[in-house]
Order: structure tokens, then sequence, then C-alpha cells
């Protein structure tokens, strides 16, 4: 792992303002928005401001780490993958550096949100915040990797297209912005399949939701292997084009 690669792409990163407004800014407007909608209402065994919190910490952080790794169809239409094919850094670290940025640009986000929730009222012990972000962060896993697979299969045109439409799809099919239970039964099964459900279940788990359990575990670990693979198809078959 080259430090200064990784510092300069999480600058890069950083640097594209959308980015900023859509996976930062937003979340936080729409909790602060949404925070005292709901009262004193519970879901799942969790006050409707904790429960809103979580949401949009998952909804930002999920759509930071999507939308972080669009620049790989971009680098890959001026030919600029097919340049550092031509150096001595192996392709395998270029992606890790991608996913390592884009995993790390996620929690400004994160913090942002905690600390809006923090200050409206969600009293929690310092070394619950710590694994409130620390489990919601290790959830991204599958994410990171969905949103590498993208760079590599979508155009430098449609990859942002592509991941918004992802990013509401699994958000809204996910429970991120309301209840799952609200929906019909077979929609609450869709919704179980999906990591975006365990994304924000396990951070609710923290907050005092039901856990996860090897469930949750295991669907968040299958979509990272599956995405993996997937990924590295892509990869592959890039590199045979270029």
């Amino acid at each position: 792992m080259n430090p200064t690669y990784l510092r300069l792409e999480i600058l890069r990163v950083l640097r594209v303002p959308q980015l900023l407004v859509f996976t930062v800014v937003l979340p936080l407007v729409l909790f602060l928005v949404f925070a005292n909608l709901f009262g004193a209402a519970r879901f799942g065994g969790v006050s409707s401001t904790a429960y809103t919190m979580q949401g949009m910490a998952a909804y930002g952080s999920l759509g930071g780490a999507l939308f972080s790794t669009a620049a790989i169809a971009l680098e890959r239409r001026i030919g600029w993958n097919r340049q550092l094919r031509l150096t001595p850094l192996p392709p395998s670290r270029y992606v890790l550096v991608k996913g390592l940025a884009a995993w790390l640009v996620t929690l400004p986000g994160l913090v942002l949100v905690y600390t809006a929730g923090a200050l409206l009222g969600v009293a929690l012990p310092l070394w619950r915040w710590f694994a409130l972000a620390g489990v919601t962060w290790t959830a991204l896993l599958p994410f990171v990797v969905l949103g590498i697979a993208l760079g590599f299969t979508g155009s430098s045109e449609s990859v942002q297209a592509v991941s918004t439409f992802v990013l509401l799809a699994l958000s809204l099919l996910g429970g991120v912005w309301f209840p799952i239970e609200i929906l019909p039964e077979w929609v609450q099964a869709v919704a179980r399949a999906l990591p975006s459900y365990w994304l924000n279940a396990a951070g609710r788990a923290v907050i005092g939701g039901p856990g996860i359990g090897w469930t949750g575990v295991g669907v968040l670990l299958a979509w990272t292997a599956a995405l993996g693979l997937f990924a590295a198809s892509r990869y592959r078959a890039d590199a045979r084009r270029a």
C-alpha cells in the first residue's frame, strides 16, 4: 500500500463538490428536518430521533461508498487505467486504493450525522457511539465493492445515473428511509435479502434495536463475496479490452 497514492486519492474524492453535497450535507439536512417529525414514537425499540439518525447516516455513507468509485469509469475512458498497467503498480493495489479511499471518505458523513444526533438528544455512552460508528462503517464493505464493480461496468456518462438508481433502490427497499414493517410482506422479504437492510439494522442494534444475528452477518458477507467476484470479472474484461 502506497500511503501517498492513498492520500492523493482521498483528496481527489473530497474535492468533488457534488459528492460532499449529496453524501454529507444532504443526509445531515434531512436528519435535522425529520428528527422530530414522529415525536416520542419508537420504531423497533429505538426512539424516532435515533432511528432517523441511523437511517440518514446509513444513506449518506452508502452513497459515499458508491459515488466515490465513479472515477474508475472516467479513468477507463481517458485511458488512465491503460497507462497504469504499464507501470510497476500492481492492478490489485489500484483497486485496493480505490476501495479504501471510498471507505474512508464515508467517515465525515457518519461523524456529522452522529454529532447532530447527540446534540438533538440521542443519549449514548461514549463507547456506544464508537461502537455505532464502527459497526456501521464495517457494514459498508459490500457497498464499497459494489461501487468498484459499477466503476468497471458502466461508462463515465452512465455510472452516476446508475449509482444514483442503485442508491435509491437499496435505500427504499432496504428500509433506510422508513420502517419496512409498513410495507407488504413480500417487500419485507426482499428487504431482508438486501445488504442495505442489514447495514441499517447493524447500527440500530447498537442503539437498542434487535440484533442482526448470524443471518445479517451472513447476508453482508455473501453480498461482499458475490460483488467481489463480479468486480473481479469486470476488471479482467476491462483489462482484455485495453
